[in-house]
């Protein structure tokens, strides 16, 4: 992925989904009136619209005689790399902050700052400093993410109209859900808090699906979790923008699968901040994601007292103070003094008023003060990072039944959703191999639903002139998806790498070297899959007609200047089908300072035409650092039960398996391999900003592999090669020589991504 990429697709996610706050200004008196009755079915039942009202009463309620208060700030964010065609996520981006703040009612805030820590793990760099301080954004931080007086509900900028807006029952509707209690034994007191479910009106991404908890007695919010309705789209909600943006690099889409937050209520009095998190995922030309994930506590809380914090002008030596008085605004900062009141103008995003809608702000000071930066990333107060964390703000199984919660609610059919042609020549759409040759795809989808989409995706190439399409439904949501599809399209074995995609393609056009084994189905399946944290589950139920698929092109750029034709591709055998097939992926960590393990089984049944069979097999691998070295060891074993037909055996050979080797060359229904790698890693920058990886590893490998009849499973006859490479990125980009020196003689070179180290 291109870094400009993915320096795109990281703006995208935290645009969309790190800026998750509502649009303070809707919450600010006085409510602009409008010409319309508010619709009947905006509240379910007169217990919903009296809470709802009660809380817009109570907006401020929450701040009412809290003087002061102080706490212990703590906030991890982390960004990473993966997605289905990658064996495990890479960390991309990490920074944990530590800090002791001040909020007061009157006079100044107060951060006094105990520790940052930022990365970059996939290149083992850390994040230096700036020279000036206060131009760097690691020591931001928006009070009005914690200000009790706001119900600006978490961080960011605006971009979705809040529920509690004067105007938010014209675009959403509201109901009753559960109901909590909560005792106090030792004060006698009882709490009832009640969930308020939203749901839009609209399928937009500035409209939010969600459940609001609020105090009964007081009307005060005391959680929220939600979600906007719709994922981002770059070329719907950024069309001029988009138009700048290379074609190869889209559709860029990011969906925000949970935004929640919790209160805590301080003193038995007022709800303030405890806890929030949000989870996002950007993808880019459906090749890749990046995972983003935030979240922030707030802990030791000291209600009313005096401010020890700021020693004004006494700093000890190596420390640094300074005065922000600047705030965020829409067209700009605004300076301003301290005392001094200025107006934020803003235009609500609301098609019912044109009329401004400003708000009085006070500007006040925010004093920084920032201990020497060598003790910044060693404090002891920064939280684990998030790739590697081993205690989270909210558990597994709280986020899970959390987002399937949201994934319930209901949002209207994306009628304001537009039909997508997409003719781009991007990575998915252009693609060439020894069958097909140059082949290109295009792809009309119809929205369905807020979540699904019915797809057209046919596909020609040159010179084989063999038409391909598969028409499908899909649903996908945040924890998986299912979908339906019928197909007529050339195929690969599909037990290791990708030689469908872009890679592939690359290495037979510029190599002269397919590590593919084609055929053509034609048929349909039923698909799902299950998405986890560190794991993924998918299954399918198939029919289909297995058909040969002859090599049809030689043309390469070794061919062009020699004599380099491609092998022959495997000979299918023609016959109907019908079985299921299942995939199990899952790696331990994304820390690449710390050992990882990762694997994959998966397993198919069939019958038909041919007799019953079965295929399964499972590979493992670890990486072990050792400062600036990598050990690496990968294995695999399978085997095939009954009669398969040809193109059902397993091969060996290529980038995944035994590098030098052609994968048509070898082949059996049994097979096992083993590789071994050592790497030493370079790292760039200041070893005070290590973070445990390199962004360049020279390697040397040695791979062995074995493929033959079941009852002869064993060594004979094993085939083994050597060589030496360059990893980048943590194994996301590789360049391999190899030799083979056991069962032949050749060289080869590889080019490919998502290697072993």
């Amino acid at each position: 992925m291109p870094a400009a990429g993915c320096a795109i697709a990281l703006a995208v996610c935290m645009e969309a989904a790190a800026g998750v706050a509502f649009d303070v200004r809707a919450l600010q008196e006085p409510p602009v009136s409008v010409s319309r009755p508010i619709p009947l079915d905006a509240y379910a039942d007169e217990g919903i619209a009296g809470l709802i009202e009660r809380a817009l009463a109570q907006r401020k309620a929450r701040a009412e005689g809290l003087t002061s208060f102080e706490a212990t700030f703590r906030e991890r964010i982390y960004a990473g790399l993966g997605g289905a065609v990658l064996r495990r996520e890479r960390a991309m981006f990490h920074q944990e902050r530590a800090a002791r703040l001040r909020w007061a009612a009157e006079g100044e805030h107060v951060v006094r700052w105990l520790g940052v820590r930022r990365g970059v793990p996939i290149a083992g760099l850390g994040v230096e400093f700036e020279d000036d301080l206060r131009d760097d954004d690691a020591f931001e931080l928006d009070f009005d993410m914690i200000d009790p007086a706001s119900e600006h509900v978490t961080i960011g900028s605006d971009w979705a109209l809040h529920p509690l807006a004067d105007t938010a029952a014209y675009h959403y509707r509201y109901r009753s859900g559960d109901t909590l209690r909560i005792r106090f034994p030792g004060d006698d007191r009882q709490v009832t808090l009640i969930e308020a479910i939203v749901e839009p009106r609209e399928a937009r991404f500035d409209r939010i699906a969600g459940s609001l908890w609020f105090d009964a007695d007081e009307g005060v919010l005391t959680r929220a979790a939600y979600r906007p309705a719709i994922e981002y789209d770059f070329d719907r909600e950024e069309p001029e923008d988009a138009e700048d943006v290379p074609g190869f690099v889209k559709p860029i889409r990011a969906r925000v699968d949970f935004i929640t937050i919790d209160y805590g209520l301080q003193e038995l009095r007022w709800w303030l901040p405890n806890r929030m998190a949000f989870d996002a995922v950007a993808t880019m030309a459906d090749l890749a994601s990046m995972p983003v994930r935030y979240e922030w506590t707030f802990e030791d809380y000291a209600v009313d007292r005096e401010s020890s914090l700021d020693p004004g002008e006494d700093l000890p030596e190596g420390w640094t103070r300074w005065v922000d008085e600047e705030i965020d605004a829409d067209e700009g900062r605004i300076q301003a003094n301290e005392g001094e009141e200025t107006r934020i103008e803003g235009i609500r995003d609301d098609p019912l008023t044109a009329e401004a809608d400003s708000l009085p702000a006070t500007v006040r000071p925010i004093v920084m003060i920032v201990p020497p930066l060598d003790q910044l990333s060693s404090s002891r107060e920064l939280p684990e990072p998030l790739f590697s964390a081993t205690v989270d703000a909210f558990g597994s199984r709280e986020l899970d039944d959390l987002k399937d919660r949201l994934s319930s609610l209901h949002i209207p059919a994306a009628v304001g959703l537009s039909p997508r042609l997409d003719l781009a020549p991007g990575l998915r759409r252009l693609r060439y191999n020894r069958v097909e040759g140059l082949s290109f795809s295009a792809r009309f989808a119809v929205p369905t639903g807020v979540t699904s989409e019915f797809a057209v995706t046919p596909r020609i190439g040159i010179p084989e002139w063999e038409p391909g399409v598969e028409v499908g439904w899909r649903r996908q949501t945040a924890t998986g998806g299912f979908g339906i599809t019928a197909y007529r399209r050339l195929t690969d074995l599909g037990d290791w790498g990708r030689p469908l995609s872009f890679g592939n393609s690359f290495n037979s056009l510029v190599v002269g070297y397919d590590e593919g084994l084609y055929f053509r189905e034609t048929g349909f399946e039923l698909s799902a899959s299950r998405q986890g944290r560190r794991t993924r589950v998918e299954g399918a139920l198939f029919a289909e007609r297995h058909q040969n698929a002859p090599k049809q092109s030689d043309a390469s750029l070794p061919n062009l200047f020699g004599d380099a034709v491609f092998s022959d591709n495997i000979v299918a055998a023609r016959g109907d089908i019908a079985g299921v097939s299942g995939r199990l992926r899952a790696f331990s960590s994304v820390d690449p300072g710390t050992p990882i393990l990762s694997g994959s089984i998966w397993g198919e049944a069939a019958t038909g035409d041919f007799d019953l069979y079965g295929r399964s097999a499972v590979t493992a691998a670890l990486q072990l650092p050792v400062s600036q070295w990598s050990l690496a060891l990968e294995g695999g074993a399978g085997r095939v039960f009954g009669e398969p037909p040809p193109q059902r055996r397993f091969h060996l050979g290529g980038s995944y398996t035994l590098r030098a080797f052609d994968p048509v060359s070898t082949g059996g229904e049994s097979f096992w391999f083993g590789r071994f790698e050592l790497g030493r890693g370079f790292r760039i920058g200041d070893p005070a900003y290590d973070v445990g990886g390199s962004p360049i590893r020279v390697t040397g490998f040695w791979d062995a592999g074995w493929t033959g009849p079941v009852d002869a499973f064993g060594t004979e006859g094993w085939r083994s090669s050597v060589g030496v490479g360059v990893s980048l990125m943590d194994g996301l980009f590789r360049i391999d020589i190899g030799r083979a020196v056991r069962g032949g003689s050749l060289w080869r070179l590889h080019i490919y991504s998502d290697g072993l180290m």
